[in-house]
């Protein structure tokens, strides 16, 4: 039970030193919190991206070193080696004696996991300081993404740890569910959106005079990391059906690959020099301020061809009022509706996706009217005040439980 008389300590863990759509959401809750009853730190295992834009919020976080290996060990890949088991157990139980003392002598009253190395290491860290523990889940636990053996490890935790789960969809909560969770531990929190974090330094136009790009030309961009799952292929086998149509028009892939994964890269590059597309796309990598890329944009394109938990890129374009075409699957799919904030295609068909390119600069009355009900919907039901209020009385029931 929590002290009444003080705000709630709150030790926010999360696995990534750089800024992904998990972080952003930290972001914008510790930015807003209502800090006479709630006074959040956020942990990382090493400084990067996110941990200078907590401090230019004022937001405190604490760095736990890890090694920068086992930082970037992807998922399940720790299961496919003894070596890689032992270096990893070998590491992480000095990192847990170094976090529990942070814990403890720092007096937290909860413990708010964030990414799914630390739902596992945060969990223990939890139980053996006796502090209530809540996940928040930004993934999608299927086996498109998590080998069998991790799902069944984080399956197991989230059955033994936490007091409460808070999902960042209903696509979340499902796999969740059927990987054996229990329902009534899961709760639904969809992510809010804070239109000034992605009001970066710099102007829409900042962009285009990067990349030298004419203000005719049509800009149609694919935002996310460079990975099979992220469907590129998919959006660039689209677009040799739009330039005969629109030959004006250049496609951005923002986003990096993963280090030892460079082989999907090269498979679109590959797609690129096979259909002549040189001219046409253009790779411009892992950009902090994704807002100035997103204000550039005549339209976005999320060609997921695996659930994703959430898609928080598609929620900041509709803040901006860029119409979205995404794949209907997953929680991108519970965020657009068809036709009217939005359009959605089926997962891997590139020639849908060419046809509701066209569609949308084709007609400007379709245009200007999914953009506006995007907008309209993201303040009505994705507004930072909701988001917040909610995590809010979400947290202090944990607490007070």
């Amino acid at each position: 039970m929590k002290d009444k008389n003080r705000p709630l300590k709150i030790a926010i863990l999360d696995h990534n030193p750089e800024i992904g759509g998990a972080e952003v959401s930290i972001l914008t809750l510790c930015k807003h919190i209502d800090r006479s009853r709630f006074n959040p730190a956020v942990v990382l295992p090493s400084r990067g991206s996110f941990s200078r834009r907590l401090e230019e919020l004022n937001i405190h976080s604490e760095e736990i070193r890890l090694p920068i290996e086992l930082i970037r060990l992807k998922r399940g890949d720790i299961f496919r080696s003894v070596s890689w088991i032992l270096a990893y157990l070998f590491y992480i139980q000095f990192f847990l004696v170094r976090l529990c003392i942070y814990l403890k002598k720092n007096k937290f009253d909860l413990v708010v996991t964030n990414t799914v190395k630390a739902h596992l290491y945060g969990s223990m860290a939890a139980y053996l300081c006796r502090i209530a523990l809540v996940w928040r889940f930004h993934d999608v636990l299927s086996p498109d993404d998590f080998s069998p053996a991790l799902i069944r490890v984080v399956a197991f935790f989230g059955r033994c740890f936490p007091k409460k789960i808070l999902a960042v969809s209903k696509t979340t909560k499902e796999y969740l569910v059927k990987s054996g969770l229990k329902q009534d531990k899961i709760d639904v929190i969809m992510n809010g959106i804070d239109s000034e974090l992605f009001e970066m330094r710099g102007v829409s136009e900042d962009i285009r005079k990067e990349l030298r790009i004419e203000g005719k030309t049509r800009l149609v961009g694919c935002i996310g990391r460079i990975m099979e799952q992220k469907g590129q292929k998919s959006f660039l086998l689209a677009i040799p059906r739009v330039i005969p149509k629109w030959p004006e028009t250049l496609f951005l892939i923002v986003g990096d690959v993963f280090s030892g994964r460079e082989g999907y890269k090269k498979e679109l590059l590959e797609i690129i020099d096979k259909n002549g597309l040189r001219d046409y796309v253009r790779f411009i990598g892992f950009k902090e301020n994704i807002g100035d890329v997103i204000k550039s944009l005549d339209v976005l394109v999320f060609p997921s061809v695996a659930p994703e938990s959430f898609g928080l890129s598609v929620l900041e374009a509709m803040s901006f009022g860029k119409p979205v075409i995404a794949s209907n699957t997953g929680g991108v799919s519970e965020i657009i509706q068809d036709g009217v904030t939005g359009l959605l295609f089926e997962p891997g068909h590139p020639e849908q996706i060419a046809e509701r390119i066209i569609l949308l600069l084709d007609q400007r009355e379709s245009y200007d009217a999914i953009g506006k009900g995007a907008k309209e919907a993201v303040t009505e039901r994705f507004s930072l005040e909701k988001y917040v209020t909610t995590m809010e009385k979400a947290l202090m029931e944990v607490a007070e439980g």
